[in-house]
């Protein structure tokens, strides 16, 4: 009886009608027991796999509006089809199910600092999800969305950050790991730490490395100073694919920024912008790369 009230809450909350009072009502049913925390968890394994199938929008890939959609309706239908079909959780206004089920959690725009349970401190950064295992042989770390900057303590227990395909592995050192669209970088900006896809590198203070699910990259010198910047209220771009950018602003922007040409994503930006004026970004991207955004309700942005 409870997976499938559990259930029925995952359906309330993917369905694009979710209310806030929808989520308070969760998190209170989550918290009657163990049990009813553990329906959740099993129901949300179960939904990863089956949801997408069940999707009324499943024929369409999601963030993705036909030439029929703009012709057909208008601007007013094609809002309709992008709110609905994000939800209310992709618009930064409701938690996804990975926050819901991770250990720490950012919403979009927010930054937390803290302190895991063997004295290493963690800064999430907006929209970021976090799951931690700590044993007595190993300090594991699971960051599935989103940046963060690791300030590990000394111990002889490894420190493990895992993120897409690869690791990062350190015994003392301060690390950043933040997701891309299609890669992870990641900046050692104090000690030393081993990153491993499909391979190993050796990273010192000021060294950096991206990979995805084809391997390393290249070392690269990091600007200690500059690297993990969102600290400091700064987005900074350098030669960074417009995907990527998109993926970094809609973390501290509520709505969603979205790219309606796949020839754009790989156009490649550089810049320094403040996070409290997400909008600069959005016209500096129309200046420089000859792209027109069209604004929708909820703050979707197409670019297109």
């Amino acid at each position: 009886a409870l997976k499938k009230e559990a259930l029925a809450w995952i359906v309330r909350l993917t369905s694009g009608e979710a209310t806030t009072n929808d989520r308070d009502g969760l998190m209170r049913w989550r918290a009657k027991s163990p049990t009813h925390e553990e329906a959740f968890r099993e129901a949300t394994r179960l939904w990863r796999n089956i949801g997408p199938a069940l999707s009324p929008y499943a024929d369409t890939p999601r963030g993705v509006l036909s030439r029929r959609s703009f012709l057909a309706g208008g601007a007013t239908a094609m809002a309709s089809t992008a709110v609905v079909s994000l939800g209310l959780s992709q618009l930064g206004i409701l938690p996804t199910l990975e926050a819901m089920m991770s250990d720490y959690a950012t919403a979009v725009g927010e930054q937390k600092t803290v302190q895991l349970p063997d004295g290493s401190t963690v800064t999430l950064d907006g929209g970021t999800t976090l799951s931690v295992d700590f044993s007595e042989e190993t300090r594991q770390v699971v960051l599935t969305a989103g940046a963060a900057v690791f300030d590990i303590v000394e111990q002889r227990r490894p420190f493990v950050v895992t993120a897409k395909a690869g690791t990062s592995t350190a015994r003392r050192a301060t690390v950043s790991v933040k997701h891309g669209v299609d890669d992870v970088s990641v900046d050692c900006l104090d000690g030393t730490v081993d990153v491993e896809c499909l391979g190993t590198a050796a990273l010192h203070t000021g060294e950096g490395i991206i990979y995805s699910a084809t391997g390393l990259g290249e070392k690269l010198g990091s600007d200690v100073e500059t690297t993990a910047a969102w600290r400091n209220g700064l987005l900074i771009f350098r030669n960074r694919p417009l995907a990527d950018v998109v993926s970094d602003v809609n973390r501290h922007r509520r709505g969603k920024v979205m790219i309606a040409r796949a020839s754009l994503k790989s156009r490649r930006v550089s810049g320094v912008f403040h996070l409290d004026r997400p909008e600069e970004i959005l016209a500096h991207l129309e200046n420089t790369l000859d792209v027109r955004p069209i604004s929708l309700v909820g703050g979707v942005v197409i670019l297109r």
